[in-house]
């Protein structure tokens, strides 16, 4: 309890490095939300059409373009609403809030996790 107490009364730069680790796990999770699943939407799809372009069926083509289109959206909505949920936490963050944020933007490079 006494660490909670610690951890609390801190300054913004110990609070940082304390909390690195766990801001740079949510940093990775981030980046494969923002990345990964983009790509896998996408590519599964382009599968997709592929396979109803062999059947040389009209309908199936259709049908897997339509498809493919929808999947193309996903994924730029998937990217946007990181990047914008991002964005409107810099805007209503203040300074401190921006300095732990390195962690989470940059998790394989500007996060220092301390020893």
């Amino acid at each position: 309890m006494l660490d909670l107490f610690y951890f609390l009364i801190n300054s913004e730069k110990e609070l940082c490095d304390s909390a690195a680790p766990v801001l740079r796990l949510v940093g990775i999770v981030v980046f494969g939300i923002k990345v990964v699943v983009p790509i896998i939407l996408i590519v599964v799809g382009m599968i997709d059409l592929a396979k109803a372009v062999t059947e040389k069926s009209e309908d199936n083509i259709k049908k897997a373009q339509q498809a493919l289109i929808k999947k193309a959206i996903a994924a730029v909505l998937v990217f946007l609403v990181v990047t914008i949920v991002g964005l409107l936490m810099k805007l209503v963050g203040d300074e401190s809030y921006n300095q732990c944020m390195d962690c989470i933007n940059d998790p394989f490079g500007k996060c220092e996790v301390s020893k």
